[in-house]
């Protein structure tokens, strides 16, 4: 039975994205793991430690860039040869040389996950936003949620002067327009969204930065909750679904204007788009009798897509890159 070599031990905050990425790229026998509070590069094959070692110097210490290395693929085998390995790549850029895996160890091993991991520092936005909403959902269950939420409208002419709006703000209940996103009406509506935020939120966060992502979602959750609210006044409404839909426009742009960037896998969009237009379409409360926010969804996703492209315009995007690791 085949056991984990250590080969390389990083600092737990060091982004080994690029890392990451060049292993699977090459399918290298590889795996990144924390562990005593550090980040562990370990290998099936105990010749890779002394095959990768400079290699992983260099590139600890800035001066190599693993988009600039490039592996060789080495000849076929001969058939009838007894050995189930390959003969060892050649590293270019003087790098020394990477040994290949055979190829039945090479199909068992998981060397990528298909979602990049992230260490948890990298993103402490998103993992709050994810808690939020289960407190959130708890709140609701527990009738503690009236000073979170937009009190709706009476009935009659709806003028935003008079509205109940109005009256939160002319108090100082300036909260309330992010509040609704926090409140979720099921735990399935908190497993969603806490689904949305994590696949989507950690890379955005963990390459753009926490701030410019706090950013998006402040914006997003306002202004998703101020659609929803100027389109249906006289309904309450919560959910992180808007801020959800913003990341999606998010990831729309940028996947357009780096598109080598692979964070997010890219049917992703297509579907949430489907979805959206499946639900505002009026098919989900018409089959499952379901309520749908469908002013926040669009609101949201228009917000994280004119977002998207200012951050892009001012040089954001270079964050995205395939080369570059997490901001």
């Amino acid at each position: 039975m085949s056991h984990w070599n250590a080969v390389y031990q990083f600092p737990i905050d060091k982004d080994l994205s690029e890392l990451a990425q060049f292993i699977q790229r090459y399918r290298l026998p590889l795996r990144i793991a924390e562990e005593n509070n550090h980040q562990i590069l370990s290998s099936l094959d105990p010749r890779l430690s002394e095959l990768l070692l400079p290699l992983l110097q260099r590139w600890d210490a800035g001066e190599i860039r693993f988009a600039d290395v490039h592996l060789e693929q080495a000849p076929a085998e001969e058939p009838g040869a007894d050995a189930a390995t390959e003969e060892p790549a050649d590293f270019e850029a003087g790098a020394g040389a990477a040994a290949r895996q055979d190829e039945e160890e090479n199909r068992k091993l998981a060397v990528a996950s298909p979602l990049p991991t992230w260490p948890w520092r990298k993103t402490p936005l998103s993992l709050t936003l994810i808690a939020l909403s289960f407190l959130g959902w708890f709140l609701l269950a527990n009738n503690l949620v009236d000073a979170l939420l937009i009190y709706p409208d009476r009935a009659g002419d709806f003028q935003l002067g008079n509205s109940t709006l109005a009256w939160h703000l002319a108090h100082g209940e300036y909260w309330r327009l992010w509040t609704p996103a926090l409140v979720h009406f099921s735990l399935p509506h908190a497993l969603f969204n806490a689904l949305g935020i994590w696949i989507l939120g950690r890379p955005l966060e963990a390459r753009a930065g926490t701030l410019p992502f706090a950013a998006l979602v402040l914006l997003s959750a306002a202004a998703s909750n101020l659609t929803q609210y100027y389109w249906s006044p006289r309904v309450v409404f919560g959910g992180m679904s808007g801020v959800v839909y913003a990341l999606v426009g998010c990831v729309f742009v940028l996947q357009r204007w780096q598109p080598g960037w692979r964070d997010v896998p890219a049917g992703l969009v297509p579907l949430a788009v489907g979805w959206l237009l499946f639900c505002a379409a009026g098919l989900m409360t018409l089959f499952f009798g379901v309520g749908v926010a469908n002013a926040a969804h669009i609101g949201g996703f228009v917000a994280g897509i004119l977002l998207a492209l200012i951050y892009c315009r001012v040089g954001g995007a270079r964050n995205f890159s395939p080369d570059s690791g997490a901001a």
